[in-house]
Protein backbone atom coordinates (compact mmCIF):
# COMPACT_ATOMS: atom_id res chain seq x y z
CA UNK A 1 0.00 0.00 0.00
CA UNK A 2 1.51 3.41 -0.65
CA UNK A 3 2.35 5.71 1.77
CA UNK A 4 0.28 8.96 2.29
CA UNK A 5 3.01 11.33 1.27
CA UNK A 6 3.75 9.20 -1.97
CA UNK A 7 0.27 10.17 -2.64
CA UNK A 8 0.75 13.72 -1.34
CA UNK A 9 2.94 14.88 -3.97
CA UNK A 10 0.93 12.64 -6.91
CA UNK A 11 -1.90 15.22 -5.66
CA UNK A 12 -0.79 18.14 -5.72
CA UNK A 13 1.13 17.43 -9.36
CA UNK A 14 -2.09 16.89 -10.88
CA UNK A 15 -3.46 20.12 -9.32
CA UNK A 16 -0.33 22.20 -10.72
CA UNK A 17 0.00 20.80 -14.23
CA UNK A 18 -3.71 21.19 -15.46
CA UNK A 19 -5.66 23.85 -14.81
CA UNK A 20 -9.31 23.00 -15.77
CA UNK A 21 -11.77 20.25 -13.92
CA UNK A 22 -12.16 17.65 -16.21
CA UNK A 23 -7.98 17.14 -17.23
CA UNK A 24 -7.07 18.24 -13.21
CA UNK A 25 -8.74 14.89 -12.15
CA UNK A 26 -7.24 12.93 -14.89
CA UNK A 27 -3.54 14.60 -14.57
CA UNK A 28 -3.90 13.96 -10.70
CA UNK A 29 -5.09 10.14 -11.44
CA UNK A 30 -2.26 10.03 -13.49
CA UNK A 31 0.34 11.81 -11.27
CA UNK A 32 -0.72 9.80 -8.25
CA UNK A 33 -0.16 6.27 -10.07
CA UNK A 34 3.36 7.61 -11.25
CA UNK A 35 4.22 8.53 -7.18
CA UNK A 36 3.16 4.93 -6.18
CA UNK A 37 3.71 2.37 -9.06
CA UNK A 38 7.33 1.61 -7.80
CA UNK A 39 5.46 -0.11 -4.79
CA UNK A 40 4.24 -2.72 -7.65
CA UNK A 41 7.95 -4.69 -6.95
CA UNK A 42 6.59 -5.56 -3.69
CA UNK A 43 5.35 -8.14 -5.95
CA UNK A 44 8.19 -9.55 -7.07
CA UNK A 45 9.00 -11.91 -4.29
CA UNK A 46 5.81 -13.95 -5.62
CA UNK A 47 6.50 -13.60 -9.23
CA UNK A 48 9.50 -15.64 -8.53
CA UNK A 49 12.42 -13.02 -8.35
CA UNK A 50 15.13 -14.29 -5.77
CA UNK A 51 17.65 -12.61 -3.05
CA UNK A 52 19.86 -10.31 -5.09
CA UNK A 53 17.49 -9.79 -7.72
CA UNK A 54 17.31 -5.91 -8.73
CA UNK A 55 13.29 -5.99 -8.85
CA UNK A 56 12.90 -6.89 -5.06
CA UNK A 57 11.31 -3.80 -2.84
CA UNK A 58 13.34 -0.91 -3.50
CA UNK A 59 15.16 -2.08 -6.72
CA UNK A 60 14.53 -1.05 -10.29
CA UNK A 61 11.33 0.15 -10.16
CA UNK A 62 12.54 3.01 -7.83
CA UNK A 63 15.24 4.01 -9.96
CA UNK A 64 15.32 7.61 -11.88
CA UNK A 65 15.84 4.94 -15.26
CA UNK A 66 12.83 3.76 -14.69
CA UNK A 67 10.96 6.81 -13.44
CA UNK A 68 11.89 8.83 -16.80
CA UNK A 69 10.55 6.11 -19.05
CA UNK A 70 7.45 5.93 -16.79
CA UNK A 71 7.02 9.79 -17.35
CA UNK A 72 7.82 9.37 -21.16
CA UNK A 73 4.79 6.72 -21.94
CA UNK A 74 2.74 8.20 -19.45
CA UNK A 75 2.80 11.29 -22.08
CA UNK A 76 2.49 8.93 -25.10
CA UNK A 77 -0.78 7.35 -23.48
CA UNK A 78 -2.33 10.24 -21.73
CA UNK A 79 -1.36 12.97 -24.44
CA UNK A 80 -0.77 16.37 -23.06
CA UNK A 81 -3.54 16.82 -20.31
CA UNK A 82 -3.87 20.55 -21.58
CA UNK A 83 -0.21 21.08 -21.62
CA UNK A 84 2.58 20.10 -23.97
CA UNK A 85 3.82 16.02 -24.00
CA UNK A 86 6.81 17.08 -22.75
CA UNK A 87 5.55 18.97 -19.60
CA UNK A 88 3.48 15.97 -18.95
CA UNK A 89 6.45 13.91 -19.61
CA UNK A 90 8.33 15.77 -17.65
CA UNK A 91 6.25 16.04 -14.52
CA UNK A 92 5.58 12.40 -14.74
CA UNK A 93 9.19 11.74 -14.43
CA UNK A 94 9.48 13.66 -11.31
CA UNK A 95 6.71 12.44 -9.53
CA UNK A 96 7.82 8.96 -10.30
CA UNK A 97 11.58 9.54 -9.07
CA UNK A 98 10.19 11.12 -5.95
CA UNK A 99 9.05 8.32 -5.03
CA UNK A 100 13.22 7.02 -4.68
CA UNK A 101 13.95 9.68 -3.36
CA UNK A 102 11.89 10.38 -0.75
CA UNK A 103 11.97 6.42 -0.10
CA UNK A 104 16.16 6.86 0.44
CA UNK A 105 14.88 9.27 3.55
CA UNK A 106 12.76 6.54 5.57
CA UNK A 107 14.71 4.59 8.25
CA UNK A 108 15.39 1.13 8.12
CA UNK A 109 15.76 -1.11 5.32
CA UNK A 110 18.45 -1.99 2.91
CA UNK A 111 18.39 1.44 0.71
CA UNK A 112 17.19 2.31 -2.84
CA UNK A 113 18.74 1.00 -6.42
CA UNK A 114 18.46 4.84 -7.39
CA UNK A 115 20.84 4.98 -10.24
CA UNK A 116 20.17 1.27 -11.75
CA UNK A 117 20.41 -0.32 -14.14
CA UNK A 118 23.96 1.92 -13.76
CA UNK A 119 24.76 0.54 -10.46
CA UNK A 120 23.08 -1.92 -8.08
CA UNK A 121 24.01 -0.06 -4.77
CA UNK A 122 20.96 0.49 -2.48
CA UNK A 123 21.27 4.06 -1.36
CA UNK A 124 19.88 6.03 2.04
CA UNK A 125 20.59 9.61 3.10
CA UNK A 126 22.56 10.22 5.56
CA UNK A 127 19.96 11.43 7.76
CA UNK A 128 15.94 9.74 8.43
CA UNK A 129 13.43 12.34 8.25
CA UNK A 130 10.50 9.81 7.81
CA UNK A 131 9.45 6.71 9.23
CA UNK A 132 9.10 3.66 6.81
CA UNK A 133 5.75 2.80 5.95
CA UNK A 134 4.91 -1.19 7.20
CA UNK A 135 3.48 -3.12 4.12
CA UNK A 136 0.46 -4.50 2.72
CA UNK A 137 -2.06 -4.87 5.57
CA UNK A 138 0.09 -4.10 8.76
CA UNK A 139 -0.07 -0.43 7.01
CA UNK A 140 -3.98 -0.64 8.97
CA UNK A 141 -1.87 -1.13 12.52
CA UNK A 142 -1.81 1.24 15.04
CA UNK A 143 1.92 1.66 13.86
CA UNK A 144 0.62 2.47 10.25
CA UNK A 145 -1.97 4.71 11.21
CA UNK A 146 0.92 6.55 13.63
CA UNK A 147 3.17 6.93 10.57
CA UNK A 148 0.21 7.73 8.16
CA UNK A 149 -0.72 10.55 10.65
CA UNK A 150 3.15 11.77 10.80
CA UNK A 151 3.13 11.88 7.34
CA UNK A 152 -0.08 14.04 7.22
CA UNK A 153 1.58 16.44 9.24
CA UNK A 154 4.48 16.61 7.43
CA UNK A 155 3.10 16.30 3.97
CA UNK A 156 -0.26 19.01 5.09
CA UNK A 157 1.35 21.99 2.52
CA UNK A 158 1.10 19.35 -0.42
CA UNK A 159 -2.09 18.21 0.64
CA UNK A 160 -3.81 21.66 1.14
CA UNK A 161 -2.84 22.69 -2.00
CA UNK A 162 -4.05 19.93 -3.68
CA UNK A 163 -7.36 19.51 -2.07
CA UNK A 164 -7.78 22.85 -1.58
CA UNK A 165 -11.20 23.73 -3.23
CA UNK A 166 -11.13 25.11 -6.90
CA UNK A 167 -12.43 28.99 -7.55
CA UNK A 168 -12.24 29.06 -3.33
CA UNK A 169 -9.43 31.79 -2.71
CA UNK A 170 -6.20 29.71 -1.98
CA UNK A 171 -4.10 29.47 1.55
CA UNK A 172 -1.59 31.70 2.44
CA UNK A 173 -1.13 35.30 3.44
CA UNK A 174 -3.13 38.39 1.85
CA UNK A 175 -1.17 41.37 1.06
CA UNK A 176 -3.84 44.16 0.01
CA UNK A 177 -1.82 46.86 -1.95
CA UNK A 178 -3.78 49.87 -2.69
CA UNK A 179 -2.46 52.87 -4.61
CA UNK A 180 -3.26 56.64 -4.16
CA UNK A 181 -7.20 57.66 -4.65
Amino acid sequence: MPSLGHVAVGLAAGRLHAEDRPRRLAATALFTALSTFPDLDVLARRLGAGRGSPWLHRGALHSVAIAAAAGLLAALLAGGLGRSRLRTALTGAAVAASHGLLDTLTGGGAGVMLLWPLDTVRRLAPWTLLPAAPMGLRFLSVSGLEIMATEAVLFLPLLVYALWPSGAPRPGPSVACQGPR
